[in-house]
């Protein structure tokens, strides 16, 4: 290609434009001009030919001029001109290229921890309702709260009495839940709702004659609130159903800590000076993290506030601060998993009588030491005193659910139970029925 041909580059007056191109022949100059997007090479078959007879050059071209003809309107920029120029180059000939500039990085939903816990409240079988954040004086009334307190956040032109105060604390929207289930003959109610709450600290606000220049006066917070009345789910199928209790209300704040990674909350009794007024005395509860710091309370509604509206047996509340200084402000843990097995699991049940003064969290305790790593699961499900087993003795049914890890460990199983039993005896003198 250009065979007698010499390379040369010319720096022009700008440091970064070079005249590239090639010379070669005799006789007279011939300069070849290449169209755009083209360079000199595209002058290789011709240029040989015409070196015969003239002296060739052929360079790449640094700009071209373009002079727009008057008809043509409508080109009036520099870019009405790259598209005249590649219509006429071919847009097929085009190769197509796709932005190349970076997203910016995704903001976290500062949400998604509340939509967790709302996933998870869900997944324990509890009905999420949303309720207004504005309340009136009765609803306060009604939940043993003092409609006339101060640190209340009043509307200033309400549309009714009912609406006329954001609400301080959770539990007169969870009462109103409760109380519009019975109304619908629901026997069967468990709910929750994540919302804020609103107070007012009259300390904080600005003397009397100035403007309040910031919300310091004020303050809101995300709080979940729980409420469970009637009847409860059957512990497994074919059990009689059963109300709920505070048991069942604290297993389920369990369960929300382990599944949100957290660790398990602590339970102390209310003191005197902290008691809610809705809550039934000695069957209240306050929530503390590991300092004793408390962030929520759980119990028996009081029998007064149930009858002020109108529910009947003995409904249960709780309530979680989630943020600022809360449930999402707890110390993470680790949430393990683990790959599920192929093989079913293998259920067991266990009869064993002991003398009635040994606790049941003994029993339960050896069972589940020699029970072995299968063991995924250990209740008590059922209770007989009588005759049968004697004056004194207690016949206790345990279930045990193991998990093989795979098919045929049969054998496996049938061992762990023997070492269960054979620790029963020894340990607790227990008889295996």
């Amino acid at each position: 290609m250009f065979e007698g041909f010499k390379r040369f580059e010319i720096q022009t007056s700008d440091p970064e434009v070079k005249i590239v191109g090639r010379v070669g022949g005799k006789g007279p100059a011939v300069l070849l001009i290449h169209g755009n997007p083209l360079t000199h090479v595209h002058w290789h078959l011709v240029a040989p030919r015409l070196a015969r007879d003239f002296t060739v050059v052929a360079t790449d071209a640094t700009h071209a001029a373009v002079t727009v003809p008057l008809h043509r309107l409508d080109v009036t920029s520099a870019a009405d001109v790259a598209e005249e120029v590649a219509r006429a180059h071919g847009y097929d000939r085009i190769v197509g290229t796709l932005p190349a500039a970076p997203l910016p990085p995704g903001r976290p939903d500062p949400g998604e921890p509340r939509h967790r816990l709302r996933r998870v409240l869900a997944g324990l079988g509890l009905d999420e309702v949303v309720t207004h954040a504005l309340i009136g004086p009765a609803d306060l009334g009604r939940s043993g709260f003092d409609p006339a307190a101060a640190h209340l956040v009043r509307v200033a032109n309400p549309l009714s009495e009912e609406h006329s105060i954001m609400r301080p604390v959770p539990y007169p929207s969870v009462l109103a839940a409760l109380a519009e289930n019975v109304r619908q003959r629901r026997t069967d109610v468990a709910v929750f709702e994540v919302g804020k709450i609103y107070r007012f600290r009259p300390e904080a606000a600005a003397p009397a004659g100035e403007l309040q220049q910031s919300g310091a006066a004020y303050s809101e917070a995300w709080m979940v609130g729980i409420g469970l009345l009637g009847d409860a789910a059957a512990r497994f199928p074919g059990s009689a159903m059963r109300e709920w209790d505070v048991a069942d209300l604290r297993g389920l704040l369990e369960a929300v800590h382990a599944a949100l990674g957290l660790p398990a909350p602590t339970f102390r009794a209310e003191e005197p000076n902290e008691r809610h007024r809705h809550l039934h005395p000695g069957r209240a509860a306050r929530i503390v993290d590991a300092e004793g710091h408390a962030y929520g309370s759980l119990g028996e509604v009081h029998p007064t506030v149930a009858a002020a509206w109108d529910l009947p047996g003995r409904p249960l509340v709780a309530a979680l601060h989630l943020e600022p200084h809360g449930l999402f402000d707890l110390p993470g843990g680790v949430v393990r998993a683990r790959v599920p097995s192929p093989a079913q699991p293998v259920d067991r049940d266990l009869a064993v009588v002991v003398d009635e003064a040994t606790p049941v969290g003994e029993l339960l305790r050896v069972a589940r030491q020699n029970a072995g790593a299968s063991l995924v699961e250990l209740r008590l499900f059922d209770t007989y005193r009588g005759p049968q087993v004697g004056e004194g003795r207690v016949s206790y049914g345990l279930a045990l659910r193991f998990q093989p890890a795979g098919e045929g460990d049969e054998r496996g199983l049938d061992r762990a139970m023997d070492k269960v039993r054979g620790a029963l005896k020894h340990h607790l003198g227990a008889e295996i029925r």
